[in-house]
């Protein structure tokens, strides 16, 4: 197992009800995907987990649609 490294920026972290309100998706999703590893997540104390919200803008990206081409 390798270590990973901290950002030293200061960066936007959600809990998972707050990830799944954002992005209209189940909590049981978010942790499916952080135990999969296609989600990283940091644990904030014993049972708290936060995502770091730049992690969510990179799994959930748009699905480009005719009004996208447009632009």
């Amino acid at each position: 197992m390798t270590a990973q490294r901290i950002p030293t920026h200061s960066a936007e972290y959600l809990t998972l009800q707050e990830a799944a309100d954002r992005y209209h998706v189940s909590v049981m999703t978010l942790r499916r995907r952080i135990r999969s590893g296609a989600l990283p997540a940091v644990h904030s104390g014993a049972r708290l987990i936060r995502i770091p919200a730049s992690a969510l803008e990179e799994l959930f990206t748009p699905v480009p649609n005719a009004t996208w081409w447009a632009s």
